[in-house]
């Protein structure tokens, strides 16, 4: 009975602490660097998101979120809204939170396998946990290949202010 007990406690202990079940596959800080722009773009960071390193989701969930060397965040989630947050490494991912109106909003981008730059994007939302495939947009890099970056796609905004 007191091993049923302890792991039961030990799910229900899981449950309650979503970052650690956020994690798809640690990596170190230097990993997660490439995804950071420079904090002096911070106060411009709506206005210029096409200039900056933007990592992004697809259209099944559009997310775009900008990462600044001061801990900051800027995001636009299509029909939930802008916004702005905290950003860390944590256990080996980067852990972002964000204060809405309504609920508190955390997520963890991770490395999809122990090799390779592929990304995910996982967090909770009233359906349960969404773990979603993300891409590091930079231009910079794009232009350094000859290319000219796409447009970000247009964001859909939100006036539900949750």
């Amino acid at each position: 009975m007191t091993a049923l007990f302890a792991v039961v406690s030990g799910f229900l202990l899981q449950a309650c602490s979503p970052a650690g079940s956020l994690i798809s596959h640690q990596r170190d800080a230097d990993f997660y660097s490439q995804f950071v722009n420079s904090s002096a773009d911070w106060p411009q960071a709506e206005n210029k998101i096409d200039e900056l390193k933007v990592m992004q989701t697809g259209s099944e969930y559009p997310m775009r979120y900008v990462f600044f060397d001061n801990g900051k965040f800027y995001y636009q989630v299509d029909r939930l809204g802008t916004g702005e947050g905290v950003w860390s490494i944590q256990k080996g991912a980067l852990i972002a939170t964000a204060q809405r109106t309504i609920f508190a909003m955390e997520l963890a981008i991770s490395a999809a396998s122990d090799k390779g730059n592929e990304t995910l994007v996982r967090f909770y939302d009233r359906h349960g946990l969404n773990s979603i495939n993300i891409k590091l947009r930079d231009p910079q890099v794009i232009k350094a290949q000859g290319k000219v970056p796409t447009e970000l796609r247009k964001f859909t905004r939100s006036e539900k202010n949750i």
